[in-house]
């Protein structure tokens, strides 16, 4: 067996007894002697080129891909901001819905203390009248000089029945008997003390 060929490259080479045998590069292999000179000869693998066809099958593919993408990109953005819309949407109607929450509960708010101013003036009407009374059996009593000719209240140190934040209010009564004829009225005073809470109060004769 001849060695093997120091180029190592594939072709036909002479053998010590005269013949021509080819060496593949790695291997010898057992091939009939071509015919002509003995000279080496290599084999050229030929170059592989796409077809036109080929090429442009592959552009075509390569444009639906990148069409594909476009168009997934522009779905993917579009769901996107849908959902940001509907996100947006429930997040203004939470808003409005608190909005009239908070709207509903001042209106209610704002009847309802109303309703406790109006029930408050009711209440020092009641005073005036028990003030009143208790004047008119202090007259038939000889404790007071009438006649009665007006009987008002009004809440002393700074206080006032349209606090709604009071409690208690403490009151000051006038029992007017006569008329100075100078725009002041003489008369006698009487107090009391109302619990709003309660609805009860207390009155007597005398400043409060």
């Amino acid at each position: 067996m001849p060695d093997e060929p120091l180029s190592a490259q594939p072709g036909w080479y002479p053998t010590p007894d005269g013949r021509q045998r080819y060496w593949n590069g790695s291997t010898w292999l057992d091939l009939p002697e071509p015919s002509g000179p003995s000279a080496p000869t290599s084999v050229k693998t030929p170059r592989w080129r796409p077809s036109k066809k080929l090429v442009i099958i592959a552009a075509a593919a390569l444009l639906v891909l990148a069409v594909g993408g476009i168009t997934a990109k522009i779905f993917h953005d579009s769901n996107v901001k849908a959902e940001q819309q509907v996100a947006q949407d429930a997040a203004d109607q939470a808003a409005q819905q608190e909005s009239d929450r908070v709207a509903a509960a001042a209106a209610a708010q704002k009847k309802a203390d109303d309703s406790e101013r109006v029930s408050r003036l009711i209440s020092v009407s009641g005073i005036e009248s028990s003030i009143k009374k208790m004047a008119e059996d202090h007259i038939s009593k000889g404790i007071v000089d009438g006649p009665i000719i007006s009987v008002s209240c009004s809440p002393v140190s700074g206080g006032s029945a349209d606090d709604l934040t009071a409690t208690t209010t403490v009151f000051e009564c006038f029992v007017s008997n006569e008329d100075n004829g100078d725009g002041t009225m003489s008369g006698y005073k009487y107090h009391s003390t109302m619990n709003w809470t309660t609805g009860s109060y207390t009155y007597g004769f005398g400043a409060p």
